[in-house]
């Protein structure tokens, strides 16, 4: 089997949050906090990675949003938190801390807790849980039923229910799913949901899982719990026990919880793919348009002044990770925006795409050595002209990946290329037609600019709605990073796209 890259490399974290003691800024009821992660590297720009729900009349919350992140220990990885309380009015600052990943590791069960600030003045606590999760196939369906739950709110009123998982992790309860609230009954039936099991209990199916059931207020006073209980995988499908009795915090009975339907799923991952034959096919394309300045000076993105370009650089660099995903290290390299002077090529003037092998039959080289070599070649023969067109290549990747559809080849295209592009709206549109083709497109960026109009299409892709498969990537090259660093990076999305399409094919 070939070998290529393994989402096992990557130790994929999650955070929980929680907050405590947060200072009130309403004066008729309680604040309603939510918190936004910002995230860094050392150096580098500061992202927001998203935002929790807003915890309604809650200075003491529990958010149920969490945050994925890829841990990369040689690093520093800085996660600053900021919270805000929300009104009909807009937002209100309430305060903010930072940490690092590592320090959350270093601390006892990855649990660490933080001062929040506000203008150097305490304004509570943060508490923040990290769990070390899997890649995982395995999935439980679920249907819940309450049966006589326990009325806390009293002769005048009914109990507002909705249910909470938890996972334990290294002795702390970490909040995974809850389920929607149902208003005034005590025998509700919720939704059906889908929860992965190695976030429910790590794929051990004898690990304890909690459920609680809890009381939803809409103003002013805090949920309560009415009752809870704890069942494993095996307990559920082994032992085909499906009600369970709700215990009290102070002990007493509370009601019955009864699964109504529950089911198990396999989904294939990505090793799953890789093991029933995918092999990959690579295409790189590079951009010769005259926005990366003439080669013959040593400004030039493409200079063959000096030695080692940029370019240079990251075709070695990228071509070196791609290279593994071919069990023969083909690599088929293609100029964008140029006009070519080969001696085996005939077409003259302004290309949008050619090979740089001169051949558009046998367009593939072997190995990253080659493909480097072959670029460093062709360079003095290429007149920079003109500007960065896409559309050309971008529907030759989808002729190829169609082409394909019906064996189990996954074609893995890679742009090298500075900002100015002059069909950014085709380049959009050609995307969102393609998106269930067997492809993923990746725009490599090269240069010191911000990128922000192809950042864009991630966005808009993004938010589709309803949601549609994203297989476009942007990455920024940055010279300084390592090859481990550049492999996960690059890589990171890729075995979700493969397992995405055929998520589509099989709809």
């Amino acid at each position: 089997m070939q070998q290529t890259y393994n989402p096992d490399e990557r130790i994929n974290i999650e955070l929980f949050l929680a907050a405590r003691q947060l200072p009130n800024l309403e004066f008729f009821s309680k604040s309603d906090p939510y918190l936004e992660l910002y995230y860094s590297l050392s150096g580098q720009q500061e992202i927001l990675l998203g935002k929790t729900e807003v915890a309604d009349c809650n200075l003491d919350p529990n958010w149920e949003k969490t945050f994925n992140i890829e841990y990369q220990p040689d690093l520093t990885q800085i996660l600053r938190f900021q919270i805000f309380d929300q009104d009909r009015m807009g937002r209100e600052f309430m305060g903010e801390t930072h940490t690092t990943i590592n320090d959350i590791f270093q601390q006892k069960n990855s649990l660490i807790t933080l001062q929040i600030k506000k203008f150097d003045k305490a304004a509570g606590l943060l508490i923040c849980k990290a769990v070390k999760f899997k890649e995982s196939n395995h999935y439980a369906q679920f249907q819940f039923s309450g049966i006589n739950l326990k009325n806390i709110d009293g002769i005048f009123g009914k109990t507002n229910p909705f249910l909470r998982f938890y996972l334990f992790s290294e002795g702390v309860w970490c909040h995974i799913y809850q389920t929607e609230y149902i208003k005034e009954d005590l025998n509700p039936i919720w939704k059906q949901f889908e929860v992965s099991l190695q976030r429910l209990c790590f794929n051990d199916e004898n690990k304890k899982f909690k459920v609680e059931c809890i009381n939803r207020h809409e103003q002013t006073k805090d949920n309560q719990i009415i009752g809870s209980f704890e069942t494993t995988i095996d307990e559920i499908f082994n032992k085909n026990i499906d009600s369970f009795q709700l215990i009290q915090i102070k002990g007493g009975p509370a009601g019955i919880i009864k699964i109504l339907n529950k089911q198990r799923i396999h989904r294939a991952n990505f090793d799953d793919f890789i093991q029933q034959g995918t092999t990959f096919n690579i295409i790189i394309g590079i951009d010769y348009s005259s926005h990366n300045g003439v080669p013959q000076f040593p400004d030039s993105m493409h200079t063959y002044v000096e030695k080692n370009n940029i370019y240079q650089k990251a075709l070695n660099d990228i071509t070196k990770v791609l290279e593994s995903y071919n069990i023969k290290k083909l690599l088929a390299i293609y100029g964008m925006g140029a006009e070519p002077n080969f001696s085996n090529y005939n077409s003259h003037g302004y290309q949008t795409l050619f090979p740089l092998t001169g051949d558009f039959q046998n367009p593939q080289v072997i190995g990253y050595q080659e493909a480097v070599k072959t670029y460093q070649n062709r360079l003095r023969d290429i007149v920079f002209k003109g500007d960065l067109q896409l559309e050309d290549f971008i529907k030759y990747v989808q002729r190829v990946a169609e082409h394909n559809a019906t064996k189990l080849i996954y074609t893995i295209a890679v742009i090298l290329g500075q900002e100015q592009i002059t069909d950014l709206k085709e380049v959009y549109n050609l995307i969102l037609s393609g998106q269930n083709l067997p492809y993923s497109l990746i725009y490599v960026g090269i240069g010191g600019d911000d990128f922000k109009d192809i950042k864009q299409i991630t966005h808009l892709i993004n938010s589709q709605n309803p949601p549609i498969r994203n297989n476009f990537n942007f990455y920024k090259y940055q010279e300084d990073l390592s090859s481990s660093i550049l492999k996960k990076s690059l890589m990171f999305d890729l075995p979700k796209q493969v397992v995405s399409y055929h998520q589509c094919i099989n709809l």
